[in-house]
């Protein structure tokens, strides 16, 4: 099978980059991860995780106000602790490279 593994990274740069998934963050929502993860400094704000308790309700993680950002700051592919978590040695990876639709859309803009 496969597993969605989204790192991200504090904004605070005393806490390690984090590995989410379903066996270090289950009640982390997926929409909320991939959010953070793409959030590029400089382009983009950092965001606070959402959670879901098990009666259904949606909260931050964090009361304190912790945000992260992508995850490629500190950890890009953090395969030494994948393998350990799942015994793998093989991956496959897909990387969305959020700055890149932003520069071709002002490379669009000074064209036109």
């Amino acid at each position: 099978g496969r597993i969605l593994n989204i790192t991200v990274s504090p904004r605070s740069k005393s806490d390690p980059p984090r590995l989410l998934n379903y066996l270090t963050s289950p009640h982390v929502l997926i929409w909320s991860a991939a959010l953070a993860s793409a959030s590029l400094p400089g382009v983009f704000e950092a965001n606070r995780l959402m959670v879901k308790d098990p009666d259904g309700t949606e909260r931050y993680e964090s009361t304190s106000g912790m945000t992260f950002q992508d995850g490629s700051m500190e950890a890009d592919l953090p395969m030494q602790q994948l393998s350990e978590m799942f015994n793998i040695n093989h991956f496959i990876i897909s990387q969305a490279v959020s700055i890149l639709l932003f520069c071709f859309n002002i490379t669009l803009l000074l064209i036109a």
